[in-house]
């Protein structure tokens, strides 16, 4: 008798939440809803209201950066011009991420938001090669730009990109251990390309704060443009980061927090368990965590794979559980199946 040691054809079935053990000894657990939950439903909330600011904003910086000819404003505006596209297309990839699977898309579209988040990562590199060019233009330009305007609208800038970029940390900040453990942080993932595009404006605004009270004291008007630089250093490093995290979740990696050597522990030192084949940890997105293992029991207790599958999904907090048991294999010759 063959059984499958992956799971990827065991993948949650469009009718929703369920739990069903087999008399082969075969459990799956999982939970799809179709729809946002409350934690979800705030998150999109914030999303878009950052979004509605973003999109507010943009036209009155934009003016103030070139009344002002002031390089590092005018790059912030450019960013902010590029956040409202990754926004929408992060609130898009919310919305697509939370629809129930289908029978080709057994495991729904979670998948989108590591794409999503990659996409966001590479229009802040874009951005910031164009920060980069105007910045080193900008060094050539002897005639500085209007301290006084700059400082005006770099306040406010500051002001409207710092509150956006909090209310989309808050939002994608898990609520506590069990939060997440249980992926309650949801689209923790999305939100953080998300917000790696507001932190930018963030320090854009504040480099060009500073930059305007050097000049306006008597400083060098180079500290427009390096300042820019500054900004641009900062979201290479977010990129990375996020591009890194997003990779690791279509490569299948194993999240950081679940130790596969803890996982394999506690199924080894669960009670019938004498052996531990196939196990497979790996994310559909961030805080949305699968499991599947294979393992020979002492003897046939159809019981077991439910049992072990909750234990599994209560001290790890993952979302997607399957568990295969078959009987403990015998002496050579011996049946591993008795009739």
């Amino acid at each position: 008798m063959a059984h499958s040691h992956g799971a990827r054809g065991h993948g949650p079935h469009a009718h929703g939440a369920w739990r069903q053990p087999s008399s082969a000894g075969h459990a799956h657990v999982h939970a799809s809803h179709g729809k946002f939950t409350a934690r979800e439903a705030h998150q999109a909330g914030r999303l878009g209201t950052v979004l509605a600011i973003a999109a507010a904003f943009f036209v009155l910086e934009l003016a103030g950066a070139l009344a002002a000819d002031s390089v590092v404003l005018q790059a912030a505006a450019l960013h902010l011009l590029t956040d409202i596209l990754a926004l929408a297309i992060s609130l898009v990839a919310m919305r697509v991420a939370v629809r129930r699977p289908t029978p080709r898309f057994t495991y729904g579209l979670r998948r989108v938001e590591p794409v999503a988040a990659i996409f966001s990562a590479f229009l802040v590199l874009a951005t910031t090669v164009g920060i980069v060019f105007e910045g080193i233009e900008a060094l050539h330009q002897r005639t500085p730009p209007k301290a006084g305007l700059m400082l005006v609208f770099a306040v406010g800038a500051l002001l409207v990109n710092g509150v956006s970029a909090w209310l989309l940390h808050d939002a994608s900040r898990p609520h506590g251990g069990a939060a997440q453990a249980s992926g309650a942080g949801g689209h923790a993932l999305n939100l953080r390309g998300a917000s790696l595009h507001l932190a930018g404006d963030t320090l854009g605004a504040f480099a060009a704060v500073c930059a305007a009270l050097v000049i306006r004291f008597g400083g060098s008007a180079a500290a427009d443009p390096i300042a820019s630089f500054v900004v641009a250093a900062i979201l290479v490093y977010g990129s990375a980061l996020l591009l890194r995290d997003a990779a690791l979740v279509l490569l299948e990696a194993a999240p950081a927090h679940l130790p596969i050597a803890a996982i394999r522990r506690a199924v080894a030192e669960f009670p019938g368990v004498t052996a531990v084949r196939d196990l497979h940890v790996w994310a559909l997105g961030a805080g949305h965590d699968a499991v599947t293992v294979h393992v020979h029991a002492e003897a046939p207790d159809g019981g077991l794979a439910a049992a072990l599958s909750a234990r599994i999904r209560a001290e790890f907090g993952v979302e997607y559980c399957t568990v295969q048991v078959e009987p403990h294999e015998g002496p050579p010759g011996a049946s591993a199946h008795p009739p």
